[in-house]
């Protein structure tokens, strides 16, 4: 059962990936190091924009960022008011 056997292939073939049939060493460190540093990347973003949000118009639903959203948590504008009918 299975595949067939593996072919002949040239010796001096490069690639980033390692080539064919490729099994590196750790890849299991590299692909949670390479998943760390998308989290941190993803997180650090998600963070700024959290930050820098600014509404000028008051949502008509309710959004998921306004859990997050230091507008609707501090209530530092005191003019920011919802719309008195939908």
């Amino acid at each position: 059962m299975g595949g067939t056997p593996r072919k002949p292939y040239p010796k001096e073939v490069w690639s980033p990936a390692g080539g064919w049939w490729s099994q590196p060493k750790l890849w299991k460190r590299n692909t949670v190091i390479a998943g760390l540093g998308a989290l941190a990347v993803v997180a650090f973003t998600f963070k700024k924009s959290a930050e820098l949000e600014k509404r000028t118009i008051y949502p008509r639903v309710w959004i998921p960022s306004m859990m997050w959203s230091k507008q609707f948590k501090d209530n530092d504008d005191p003019y920011f008011q919802p719309p008195k009918s939908l």
